[in-house]
Order: C-alpha cells, then structure tokens, then sequence
C-alpha cells in the first residue's frame, strides 16, 4: 500500500468523521433534547413534571414559543396581545418572515410560553446567559431575570453589565406563564436557550463559570509566558509566536464572552455587550489562523509563501471585513456561510497533517486529533451562538483549545529538553574533542622530534643556508597547525591536512634523505577530515615502518572516492606488525585510539588497519559522503 494511497484514505475518514462530529450534535440536541436535558416545548406549552429543582434538576426551554414582534407584552401590559409567529428558540428571527417580509436585525420582541409542573420548594429562577441582546425574564408578569441591562420601566432602565435576578416562589403546581422580553440593536432575537433552575443553584453555576474561566485565563496565560520564554531560551521567538499569539487571542476571547465579561467589563469601558460579542465572533478565526500558522511551523511543513499569504488574507478579513457593516454581523446564514469558506483550510490543514502521521513523525497522530477537535469545536460553538443548537454547549470550545494550547507546550518543553540535552551533549563531544586534540597533539611533539630537527636545521645552517631556510618555515608551520588544533572544533579540508602532511614529511626526508620516499596520490579533495589525522598516521608508518628498514622505504599517501565514500588510505612497505599481538614496546598508543574516536564523532568515519610481519602495514579511513553534506 502506498503512502499516497494511505495518506489519502486517511484524509478522507478525518474529514468525515471530523464532518460527522459537527453535525450529529445539533441533530441530536433537536431529535432527542432530553440526552441533554432539554424540554422540547410544542405550541408553547411544556409539562416539567418529574423534574424537582430544589434538588438541582435544570431544564433548558428549547422549542416553539409564541413570538411578538416590536411588543414587551409584560413591560405594556398587552395581556391579551395574540403573538404574530410560533418560532424555535433558540434561533434568529431574521429566518422568519412577517406580512411577507423578511425580519432585519434590531428591533425589540417578546417571547412566550406556558410551563406546568414546577416542582420545587426553592425559589427558582428563568435565566439566559450568553445572550448578545437585553433581555427580561418574567414568570407570571414577575420579574425574575435581566442578563445585562433592565431595558424598559423596571429598575429605571439602568444599564447593568452583570445579570440581574430575583427569585421566583412557586406556590402551586399549575400552568405558569414565562415571558422574555428581548431588546436588540445589532442582533436578532433570542438565540441562546433559557434554563428553569433552581435559584441558589443558579447563583453557584454563576460563581463557578466565573471561577472556571479565570482559572483557564490564568493558565492559558503562564502557558503563553512559559512557551515565550522557551523560545527566548532558545533564542528563537519567532518559532513559538503563533502559539504565543493563539495564547493572547484566546484570553481576549474568555474576557469579552460569557461570565468573563462580567468582570472585565470596566476594562473594556462597558462597551455594548452586542459589538463585544461580534469580537468574540471575529476571534474564532484569528484562533483557527493561529492554530494553523502554528502548526505548520512547528511540524515545518512545505507551504509555499503565495499559500501562507491567501491563507491570512482569506482569515483575517472573515474577522474584519463584515464588522465594517453591522447590517450583517448577526445574521446567522451570511456568517454561517464566510465559516464555510474557512473551513476548506481547515481540510487543507488535515491533508498535510495525514501526509505527517502517514510519515509516522513524532507526535503526528495526536497533533491530527487535537487539530480536528478544535476545528469541530469552533464549528459547533458558531453553531450554539447562532442559536442551531438547543443547548449550552459554550464550554466545547474552551475545553478543546486549552488542550491544544496545553499540548502544543507540552511539544515545545520536549522540543526544548532535547535540544539542551543535545546542546549539552554537543558540548561534552567538543570538550572532549578538545582534550583528545591537546593529548595528540602533545603525543606529536615529542621532545626526540624537536631535537632531532632543530639539530638538522642547526647543521644545515652551516652547510646549506637555503634549505635551512626553508626547513625553518616548515617547521614553524608544522608547529603552528599542531598548536591550532587545540582548538579547532569543526574538521578542516582534506587539503589543509595534506600540507601539514609534506611539512612533516619535508622535515624527515632532511634526516632520513635517500631511506625516505613518500609518494601523494591524491584525486579527491572535497571532503574534510578532523585535524592532525593523516599526519600522525604517516608519522608511524616513517618511525615504526619503514625507518626500522636499514634500506628505508616508500609512504604512499592516497585520497580518492568509492561507493558513497570519500577514502584516504596510508600504506607502507616497512616491517608490519601482526595486529592481533598486543604490543609491549613501553610506548603509549594514544595517537591511534585518539584518531578513532575523532574520526567518529566529527564525520561518523571508520578507521581500517592492516598489517603484516615483514610486508608492511596499510591504513583506511572511510567517510561517509553524507556526513560532508551536512
């Protein structure tokens, strides 16, 4: 099965599945209100029996109420007005038509249904939360409920940012009236669900919403801190700025929606609650476009720049542009349908994240299943706020984000603990490399060499000033390289080492002269070698090979290319040595074992030596032609 075929049939069960979840939530919240505790009301009435408040039983009032248009029947007096429609709640009532017109956004209306069978020996409470527009609850022409503002004759039409309520005594087990008078300026009737409760019951839910969104605020808002300063740590911000940014955008989110806005309403200059919410709306996307611009960064994903462009133009001005005419931030089909057009990215987004799990990347599986969550999230959460869902299922998408937002730091604390470990353990390879560079190159200069040649010099001095000279810069120059390999830390071009190959060999040749021939055969030089490689393997193939000869002998230097490899390869025809015998000369090996570990922590090269008694030895080394492209 081919990767192509497995990452497209992946695609394609995402899609549906992730398709399935948005769309099987409303159907069920409308075909079987009662999984989510709902009381599905028809032509107004609804009978509550076998629901008992006092011991925490709620009831949302999802289904068809009588609707009057441009009235507050309660706040009028119009007792015996006859509604205009039978209408779902919760919905807009821009879906619905009067005397063959289209309703248009603002406007003011009541709402009205009958419910039987309260049973409680608490006060109990009608409330609405979440509603954009003013709104008042009234049971039996009591007022009970104000969510942000008391709009007509009551309470002096004070604007009041937090829900205003009273308890309502229920003294009898018949048919109450429940009325919601709903005043709008932007927005279009009652789109969230009202929920009978018990009252005390009601203010708990209210104290704990509040306490449960800050305590989100307060660790969404240490995740945000703690991901910026990881990235600072890694002197890297800008890897970890969308994520950041989805951090600050969903903050906003929770202050300006809901209970948050309760209490940073002051902050915001009590700015209409209706203009506040159609932030809210816009932030949906700026979510979706942090999530995904983080996504592609993080897995670094091969988006071509024209694509990241169109997908925050597309993005940003779904947040923006309809805001600039309030004629159509609350209707729902108009909005409903630019979420459409944004969620072809979010398959384009599952499509690139199938190609990474199909790639088994690390941590693929679950960025795929966090991704479509929050998209199906979002999706459903546009869904309740439009009023599609009967339902208060507000909590879905601030649930599924933090887990992104959560999980997303989680991949960025391992992203950050491996590359210290693998700083750290960079660190301890160039200390060592450090120290095996100081041990060969102290083993190089041994006091016999330097003697040795600064008594040929001292001798050519008097009989051949010339080539005293030039023994001279050759000697400095064999000193200088092994005094710069202290510390040199990256290898060095294979070219640079043979030159203080000949410095070597140009030294010796002046003691040894005709016992010492030394052929180069070098036809491949693009590769590099870790310093002081090749030289202190040719120095043991001149002291313990060949100058043990009376005669003397020939070093062979080689470089050439072979199956993927770049080879350097130092033969002798000098006495050898058998490999397998442990030699007890009461001279330290240090030079070879340090040239392996060398060899195989700077280009991950293998070292090869062959030998025998009375032949000669020969020396391979193979890099690897990979290891020079990196």
């Amino acid at each position: 099965m081919s990767s192509a075929f497995k990452k497209n049939t992946l695609f394609v069960v995402v899609i549906m599945i992730t398709v399935l979840a948005c769309i099987i939530l409303p159907f069920i919240s409308y075909v079987n209100p009662s999984l989510f505790n709902n009381m599905k009301i028809s032509s107004a009435y609804a009978d509550v029996e076998g629901y008992d408040f006092s011991n925490g039983d709620t009831v949302s009032l999802a289904g068809e109420w009588e609707f009057f248009w441009n009235k507050h029947i309660v706040t009028e007096k119009l007792k015996e007005a006859e509604p205009d429609l039978y209408v779902s709640v919760p919905s807009s009532w821009t879906q619905y038509e009067l005397d063959g017109q289209d309703l248009s956004n603002g406007g003011i209306a009541s709402y009205r249904i009958f419910v039987e069978n309260i049973s409680s020996v608490h006060p109990v409470v009608v409330s609405i939360m979440n509603l954009p527009g003013k709104c008042q609850v009234f049971i039996d022409g009591e007022f009970v409920f104000s969510n942000r503002s008391v709009p007509c004759k009551i309470h002096g039409n004070q604007n009041l940012v937090e829900p205003y309520s009273e308890p309502f005594t229920i003294n009898d087990s018949g048919v109450h009236e429940i009325v919601v008078e709903v005043e709008c300026e932007y927005s279009s009737g009652l789109t969230a669900v009202p929920v009978l409760s018990d009252y005390n019951q009601y203010l708990d839910s209210i104290m704990s919403s509040v306490a449960l969104r800050f305590l989100f605020i307060g660790v969404v808002a240490f995740f945000a801190i703690g991901s910026a300063s990881l990235a600072i740590m890694r002197k890297n911000f800008l890897s970890q700025l969308w994520l950041v940014l989805l951090c600050v955008v969903f903050i906003f989110r929770m202050l300006i929606s809901n209970e948050g806005y309760m209490i940073s309403h002051n902050f915001f200059g009590n700015i209409n609650y209706e203009i506040m919410m159609s932030l809210m709306y816009a932030t949906t996307f700026i979510i979706k476009l942090c999530m995904l611009m983080h996504l592609i960064n993080v897995l670094g994903l091969k988006v071509s720049q024209i694509t990241l462009v169109v997908i925050s133009a597309v993005f940003l001005a779904s947040a923006f542009v309809p805001y600039f005419t309030y004629d159509y931030i609350y209707t729902s089909k108009v909005y409903m349908l630019i979420q459409t057009i944004v969620y072809i990215f979010d398959g384009y987004m599952v499509f690139k994240l199938s190609d990474v799990v199909v790639k088994k990347e690390r941590f693929a599986v679950l960025y795929l299943i966090l991704y479509c969550i929050c998209a199906a999230s979002l999706v459903t959460d546009n869904l309740y706020l439009y009023g599609y869902i009967s339902d208060t299922v507000s909590f879905i998408m601030p649930v599924s984000c933090f887990l992104f937002i959560a999980f997303m730091l989680f991949v960025h604390l391992i992203s950050t603990l491996d590359t210290y470990k693998a700083a750290q353990k960079t660190a301890e390879l160039e200390k060592e490399i450090a120290e095996i560079n100081m041990t060969l190159m102290l083993s190089q200069i041994q006091p016999h060499f330097l003697y040795n040649a600064l008594n040929t010099i001292k001798y050519l001095t008097k009989k051949d000033p010339k080539t005293a000279e030039s023994a001279i810069v050759k000697f400095s120059g064999y000193l200088r390289t092994n005094m710069d390999s202290l510390t040199q830390k990256e290898p060095i071009p294979v070219s640079k080492e043979i030159e203080h190959v000949k410095n070597y060999v140009d030294i010796e040749k002046l003691r040894f002269a005709d016992r010492l021939n030394v052929e180069y055969e070098v036809s491949a030089e693009n590769f590099n070698v870790p310093p002081l490689t090749i030289q202190p393997i040719v120095e043991n193939a001149i002291k313990h090979g060949v100058n043990q000869k009376a005669e003397g002998g020939t070093v062979k230097i080689k470089t050439y290319e072979e199956d993927g490899f770049n080879v350097i390869c130092v033969e002798d025809d000098g006495v050898g040595f058998d490999v397998d015998e442990e030699k007890d000369d009461g001279r330290s090996h240090v030079g070879v074992t340090n040239i392996k570990k060398r060899l195989a922590v700077m280009v991950n090269a293998d070292i090869d030596i062959n030998s025998q008694t009375g032949k000669g030895t020969t020396v391979t080394i193979k890099i690897p032609k990979k290891e020079e492209a990196k």
